[in-house]
């Protein structure tokens, strides 16, 4: 069992951690590589349906399209680029061959990651807030509890 956790230190209005866009298994760039970009300011979004990635990241890995899909949002309906990566996090966690969406346009995005339900729904998300301190944890994969 796999548990990644922060504590703010004060009340947080979004919970951002740190995590691991990788090239998926057998990928590699034209060296021969397997690129990844360590994402600092990844947004968890009970709202969101599916994960998303940034165009910026897109470009830096050189990600190719897997597929296109249609994404409800403020504006209508919208058509996005799909791709397939690898999502690690540093307590050593990797959701594989995880098909995310990307847009065109790099300035509709306020963190270069938003996890989606896609990912939190593989494991047992909390937030708890106490004394003014927001605490976060991810378990995976999920145990349970019982009510």
């Amino acid at each position: 069992m796999s548990i990644l956790s922060k504590n703010y230190g004060q009340r947080q209005d979004a919970i951002i951690t740190d995590c691991y866009v990788v090239m998926p298994e057998g990928v590699t760039d034209n060296e021969g590589n397997r690129r990844f970009c360590k994402i600092e300011n990844a947004a968890w979004d009970t709202g969101a349906t599916n994960t998303i990635i940034s165009p910026e990241i897109v470009k830096v890995l050189g990600l190719v399209p897997s597929g296109k899909c249609a994404v409800s949002a403020y504006g209508g309906v919208l058509e996005a680029n799909t791709y397939t990566i690898d999502l690690c996090f540093e307590n050593g966690y990797k959701i594989a061959n995880l098909q995310v969406m990307s847009g065109d346009d790099d300035n509709d995005f306020d963190y270069d990651v938003l996890i989606g339900m896609d990912v939190i729904t593989q494991g047992d998300f909390c937030i708890s807030t106490v004394n003014e301190q927001t605490i976060f944890s991810f378990r995976m994969p999920a145990k349970g509890i019982q009510l």
